[in-house]
């Protein structure tokens, strides 16, 4: 790990905000025994675990439970739009939500399928898509969860989030879509074939900005560790950013310490470097 010649700067943690997919899960969507050790070792120093991920919390559940992650913890799903808490029985407490105005939901959703591409509709613990497709089909199969087609102009509330998952053959795609969606929307890759669309003003920085003042949390007391185009913000906010070394070139570029691969349990030796056992 790529550390500064001294780490004292890093050793008043009071927050730690983590990506999941790429970043703390493995290539096969595991969390590692050190992982989870070293995550558990955090919080018995009184620091915050907060998972800050474009997963909706059904997506999320088991991970949190795996971790340990459950009430009084809080999460950041739906790439923001959602701040929750699970009980330790699996009980979804919703904190703040922001969902997708009802119209540019419906707009966004008519772009995709113009664009030959499913689009998912995420609302709280429900997972709804235009079409089944092998894009859709793959991430059902990640996420150990199935999704309902529906008729998505027909459902009476915006969603929390939108996702179009583009063929890996053609990630381009994406980008015809992002020139066809209308104001009032933000689009951001997780990673180069996923699409993740919120409302305009709303994503994991925000929302884990206003977590913080809501705690009184400066913003040097905040770690954040993510691999995706959709972390910079949250990265360029936090006090100390790292990344996995198996992160985006730009991500890289960007922040102060560079860790060892998601398959290299990478969460576990940053959070071991920079808040050390007692």
């Amino acid at each position: 790990m790529d550390l500064p010649a001294s780490t004292s700067q890093f050793t008043r943690a009071r927050l730690v905000a983590i990506d999941v997919d790429g970043t703390l899960l493995t290539s096969d969507h595991r969390v590692s025994d050190a992982t989870a050790a070293a995550i558990r070792r955090v919080r018995d120093r009184d620091v915050d675990v907060v998972l800050t991920t474009s997963r909706p919390p059904a997506a999320l559940w088991p991970i949190l439970r795996r971790l340990g992650l459950v009430e009084p913890a809080v999460f950041i799903g739906s790439q923001g739009a959602v701040t929750g808490s699970f009980s330790s029985t699996g009980r979804l407490r919703i904190i703040d939500q922001h969902p997708i105005p009802l119209d540019l939901a419906r707009a966004a959703v008519s772009a995709a399928l113009s664009a030959g591409l499913a689009m998912n509709w995420f609302s709280g613990q429900e997972w709804l898509v235009s079409h089944l497709d092998d894009a859709v089909r793959r991430e059902a199969r990640i996420v150990e969860w199935v999704p309902t087609v529906a008729d998505l102009a027909a459902q009476p509330k915006g969603p929390d989030k939108l996702l179009a998952i583009a063929p890996s053959s053609a990630p381009a795609t994406l980008a015809a879509l992002v020139a066809a969606l209308p104001a009032g929307l933000r689009a951001q890759t997780s990673n180069p074939t996923y699409l993740e669309i919120t409302r305009a003003d709303v994503d994991k920085a925000s929302t884990l900005r206003t977590y913080c003042d809501q705690r009184g949390i400066p913003r040097e007391g905040v770690i954040a560790i993510g691999d995706g185009m959709n972390d910079l913000a949250m990265l360029a906010f936090a006090g100390t950013a790292v990344a996995p070394a198996n992160a985006r070139p730009e991500v890289l570029a960007e922040v102060d310490l560079i860790t060892a691969s998601n398959d290299d349990d990478g969460v576990a030796r940053a959070l071991d470097e920079l808040i050390p056992a007692r």
